[in-house]
C-alpha cells in the first residue's frame, strides 16, 4: 500500500563536508541513522540517512560521496591483491576520517524548522584532506557521477507514471 504526504519538501543542500553536517544536525537535536548503504562501481558511495527527533523521523538526506575509503584505494597500485586492497581499507581510519559529496544532499521533509535550517543556516567548507581525491573524482570518466540526480529524475517519471496510470494519488 502507498501513502503520500501532501506537505513533503524535497529540496538539496551544498554540502562539501559530510561529517560536518551529521554534527549541524545533531547540534539541532537530531540522531542520524543510515538505512542503506552502497559502494558504486567507481569505488564512490552512497548513503540514505534518516534524521530522528523525538522518535520522529523528521528528514531524510541521500548522500553521494567519496571518503577515506576511496583515498585508500586511490593510492593502491593497479595491480593491487585483495588482501592489499582489504588491509588499505582497514587502515583508512588511521588516516582520518572525511566525507566529502559529490552530488549535492538532497533531503526531503515535512518539518519546517529543519528545512528552514538546512536551507537557510547551513554551511561549511570541504575537508582539507578530500581536496585532491574530488580532483581526482572529478577528473575521471564514470557513468556514476550523477548517481542522486539519476535517482531523482526516475522517482519524478515513476510518480508521473503512477499519477496518469491510476489517478489515486491527491496532489
Amino acid at each position: 500500500m502507498l501513502t503520500f504526504v501532501k506537505s513533503m519538501l524535497i529540496s538539496f543542500i551544498n554540502a562539501r563536508n559530510g561529517l560536518h553536517l551529521f554534527e549541524y544536525l545533531k547540534k539541532l537535536g537530531c540522531v542520524i541513522e543510515e538505512e542503506a548503504h552502497t559502494v558504486l562501481p567507481d569505488s564512490s558511495e552512497y548513503g540514505l540517512y534518516t534524521c530522528k527527533k523525538d522518535d520522529d523521523i523528521k528528514a531524510v538526506l541521500a548522500m553521494h560521496y567519496i571518503d577515506h575509503h576511496y583515498a585508500a584505494l586511490m593510492e593502491l597500485r593497479d595491480d593491487a591483491s585483495d588482501r592489499e586492497v582489504l588491509e588499505a581499507l582497514i587502515k583508512a581510519k588511521q588516516k582520518g576520517i572525511w566525507i566529502a559529496p559529490v552530488e549535492p544532499v538532497i533531503y526531503m521533509s515535512k518539518d519546517y524548522e529543519i528545512v528552514k535550517k538546512l536551507s537557510m543556516n547551513y554551511s561549511d567548507e570541504i575537508p582539507p584532506e578530500s581536496t585532491k581525491y574530488l580532483e581526482k573524482y572529478f577528473k575521471i570518466q564514470t557513468k556514476w557521477k550523477n548517481f542522486i540526480e539519476d535517482i531523482i529524475i526516475s522517482l519524478i517519471k515513476f510518480a508521473e507514471n503512477i499519477r496518469n496510470a491510476n489517478d489515486f494519488i491527491e496532489i
